[in-house]
């Protein structure tokens, strides 16, 4: 936990010139509070859902996976939207749809504790949020809930302005929600003033709610004036330590640049009367260059976790283990290969030996190839033609039988011939096949020889880099001293002019936010990098999941933008084809939630998703089984801790989830309600 008492005691280190009567000055109301990283997540489950009017309904939730199934216009986003609107007091439903719904109540659970909101709809909708079980079976009435003994009456709305903002102030606060703060300039034209534009719960809201208006291509919409949204709801949602301060500091730092600006420009002339360089100048110099420096920080931070990455050293030590299997491997068939190619050689010669018997029958012809067919002594190759015109053995000496038949001999002869020739040919066919074998694995081998070099030196490269990296912030950051020293310069001579204690005042004061805003992002970066890689590691499990093509990496930028590594190329969420947006958005919002829900220490995401028609119009139907194991996924590992609502017009979403989490009409002719 990080206390305002930590961060003084920071920034008095670094900024001994300052008072700290001055430092608590230009920090007062950043307290404990605002500096906590506690995190609780509270987790939403919505249970049910009723409406009547002309049309009603009655629709049942469980956590974990649910399914709304019907055709075109047969009411399932409706459904979405009646929940998202008992969730927010944003009413965007049809406007025949709305004309028809008079009453709604959704029940939902927090923390397990039971709630209900139910709203009279009208010009003016007005309705009660009460905690607790309502015993009636019939729907409530306003009259019935107010006056039953079961249930405790949390905030009572009569507009629809109304409804939304005390909505969003209780969900902020049951949730641990914080409202953000950012700057934006006033709209009147030509004004300078700055305006607080705190990031609302209907943002959030963004992070639990995919609309198929949006398209499925895009992820949180960016609108802030000042800041980032998507940084703000992702960082809240996933629970990046210190986004409360940061935001906080940097809009006080925006009111203070504005101040200064107006100030400074007043001083132009002065300063150039000292004929030194404006303070304007010397500060925009020293801000551009204080951010070069952070982000050759943050690169250096990239490099090193990079460098003593276990997961690049796994990999090598795996591709080691591998290779040294398949140069066993290799050893071994080299071997047989050997063997067989002895069998062949052997083959040979007995062919031949068969062959020259064969031919000179005339003078000798054993009954058995180079046997005497009296001593049956078998010749050696050396002895198979000694005196072939004296017809004696050259064993025994004997004379052979003049009469002897040598037509039997002759045909055994050419019978051992021909199943010679053809066991040697099955063993030069079993010799190639093994051959072949043996160039497979070399060039598995050579494969993996190549990874493993490839793996090397991106090893090298990153501690290279590294130690260049630090060079060079050594560098910039003597530069950095130098410019400091000379604005310091400048403003003790325009001080010496008199008049300008306001001036001082502001640049000192910005000077002590900035370094409020650097010593933040240091306290917190390390712990913030590792619930990144995380939550990345999460967002590409699931983009592996749902099939998405060439995928070898995700991770977050600073913004806690997405970088996917794909094809041996970096791109950026924005640069992906339409139906690569698609699954990545789903793979990222399911992430998240599941990420709070079961891995990460901290975080407000309630674990409540709202999935409208995925993949309607950018995903063909072979690959919307990607989706559906995605989602079954989901169901099967993390059914008690999120609860995800999913409609759509595609019957293969039945396998997503269990028969009792369905609202399925699956003749594409009636409505879901």
């Amino acid at each position: 936990m990080t206390s305002i008492d930590a961060l003084h005691t920071s920034l008095e280190a670094e900024l001994r010139d300052v008072s700290r009567r001055d430092l608590r000055a230009a920090l007062e109301g950043f307290d404990d509070h605002l500096l906590s990283l506690e995190r609780r997540r509270r987790q939403l489950t919505v249970t049910r859902l009723r409406f009547e009017g002309e049309k009603s309904g009655d629709f049942h939730f469980h956590s974990g996976v649910n399914i709304l199934r019907a055709g075109n216009d047969k009411g399932k986003s409706s459904v979405l939207k009646l929940i998202h609107f008992c969730l927010t007091g944003k009413n965007d439903l049809k406007k025949d749809v709305d004309a028809w719904i008079r009453r709604v109540e959704l029940r939902f659970e927090l923390d397990g504790h039971p709630h209900g909101l139910a709203v009279d709809k009208g010009r003016r909708p007005k309705g009660v949020l009460y905690r607790g079980s309502f015993s009636g079976q019939e729907m409530p009435g306003l009259a019935a809930l107010e006056s039953a003994n079961d249930i405790d009456i949390l905030l009572r709305f009569s507009s629809g302005k109304d409804m939304q903002q005390k909505l969003e102030a209780y969900f902020n606060e049951a949730l641990g929600l914080r409202p953000l703060m950012g700057t934006q300039k006033d709209s009147r034209k030509g004004s300078d003033e700055l305006l607080d534009a705190p990031t609302s719960y209907r943002a959030y809201m963004r992070g639990m709610y995919i609309n198929q208006d949006l398209g499925y291509t895009d992820l949180i919409t960016e609108g802030t004036p000042y800041g980032s949204l998507f940084t703000k709801v992702v960082g809240m949602l996933l629970g990046v330590h210190g986004m409360e301060a940061f935001f906080a500091v940097e809009a006080r730092l925006a009111h203070v640049e504005n101040a200064l600006g107006k100030e400074e420009r007043y001083h132009r002339r002065v300063e150039k009367s000292f004929g030194l360089r404006d303070l304007a100048t010397l500060d925009q110099e020293i801000k551009k260059l204080e951010g070069y420096i952070d982000g050759l920080k943050v690169d250096k931070t990239a490099l090193f976790v990079r460098s003593t990455s276990g997961d690049l050293g796994n990999r090598l030590q795996d591709l080691t283990e591998r290779l040294v299997s398949l140069d066993a491997a290799g050893q071994q068939m080299a071997r047989r290969v050997h063997g067989l190619q002895l069998d062949l050689q052997a083959s040979d010669e007995a062919i031949a030996d068969l062959e020259a018997a064969i031919q000179s029958h005339q003078t000798f012809a054993p009954v058995q190839p180079h046997r005497c067919p009296v001593c049956e002594i078998a010749l050696a190759a050396r002895q198979r033609h000694p005196q072939p015109e004296t017809g004696r053995c050259v064993m025994c000496h004997e004379d052979l039988p003049a009469d002897l038949d040598i037509s039997g001999s002759l045909a055994i002869a050419e019978q051992r011939l021909q199943e010679a020739r053809q066991s040697r040919s099955k063993q030069a066919r079993g010799l190639e096949v093994r051959r072949a074998e043996l160039e497979e694995i070399e060039f598995k081998s050579e494969q993996l020889e190549q990874q493993k070099r490839h793996l090397q030196t991106q090893l090298r490269s990153a501690h290279q880099g590294t130690e260049e990296l630090e060079r060079e912030i050594e560098l910039e950051t003597r530069y950095l001293g130098r410019l400091e020293a000379e604005r310091d310069n400048a403003d003790r001579m325009i001080s010496d002019d008199g008049g300008t204690s306001n001036l001082k005042k502001l640049m000192q004061r910005k000077r002590i936010l900035s370094a409020a805003l650097r010593h933040l992002r240091t306290l917190h970066a390390d712990i913030n990098e590792r619930l990144k890689q995380d939550f990345s590691r999460r967002v590409q499990e699931y983009c592996t999941t749902i099939g998405f093509p060439g995928l070898e990496g995700v991770e977050l930028d600073d913004q806690l933008r997405p970088l996917i590594q794909q094809n041996g190329k970096i791109y950026r969420f924005h640069e992906l084809s339409p139906g690569e947006r698609v699954r990545f958005v789903l793979a990222f919002y399911l992430g998240m939630a599941i990420a709070t829900a079961e891995d990460l220490e901290y975080g407000a995401h309630p674990g409540m998703l709202l999935i409208d028609s995925p993949g309607k119009e950018e995903m063909v139907a072979k690959d919307f089984s990607a989706v559906v194991d995605l989602l079954s996924l989901a169901e099967r590992r993390h059914a008690d801790k999120i609860q995800v609502i999913v409609a759509t017009t595609i019957r293969a979403i039945a396998s997503a989830a269990p028969e009792s989490k369905q609202a399925f009409v699956d003749n594409d002719e009636d409505p879901l309600f």
